[in-house]
């Protein structure tokens, strides 16, 4: 059993680690690895250093728990697209329900598109094996059925940077920045434009893999 935090506050919504994890994740996604520091996450988390180092024992355990964190949500994300039965559906419809809930997810959780790119192309810090194959499960999944809708007309190589491409997008389309919210025509957090890029984006990526379209 997990001792108790004596040195967290008793107020607040969430248990001691719970809001540690999201202070953390909103401080990398700010500042990168070696950009963040432990007293700035306990200082956001509102408990004192010592209650944080309880829990993890140094900057990289926590930044490791927070990849993980956000690549376990991701992948649950994309198991729930497709529990149900797909048989029946066409490329639109499978499309619309396995790259439309990454894009949610994206859209959603704005820290994990950002802990996400940053872990991409930056190699420095702990969990490498975990960056170099970030999104690796769950487009593996995107892959298998995108190979199928093609017929061959794609060879891996092109669906490989096709998966790539998207995947950039889906990242890069959800950063809270005033270079990127001119490009996509808005903020993020209006309706209007978060529905017009989802199905632009879709529109895209159905061209890009179905045969004819």
């Amino acid at each position: 059993m997990e001792a108790q935090d004596k040195g967290a506050p008793a107020a607040g919504p969430h248990p001691t680690k719970e809001r540690i994890l999201e202070a953390a994740e909103e401080v990398f996604a700010a500042r990168g690895f070696e950009g963040a520091s432990t007293r700035e996450i306990a200082a956001k988390a509102q408990v004192n250093i010592s209650s944080l180092h309880y829990h993890w024992a140094s900057k990289d355990a926590l930044y490791i728990a927070i990849v993980a964190r956000v690549l376990e949500s991701l992948r649950e994300r994309v198991r729930q697209s497709f529990v149900a039965d797909g048989e029946g559906l066409d490329a639109h419809q499978l499309i619309e329900r396995a790259l439309g809930g990454v894009f949610d997810f994206f859209a959603d959780n704005p820290h994990a598109a950002r802990i996400l790119l940053r872990r991409i192309v930056d190699f420095t810090g702990p969990a490498g094996a975990e960056a170099k194959d970030a999104l690796g499960p769950s487009w593996r999944v995107f892959h298998d059925w995108a190979r199928d809708f093609t017929h061959g007309v794609l060879s891996d190589a092109d669906l490989n940077f096709v998966i790539l491409a998207v995947q950039s997008v889906l990242l890069v389309t959800t950063l809270d920045s005033p270079y990127v919210s001119a490009l996509r025509g808005g903020d993020f957090s209006n309706p209007e434009v978060r529905a017009a890029l989802r199905a632009r984006l879709l529109a895209v990526v159905e061209r890009m893999v179905v045969p004819g379209r």
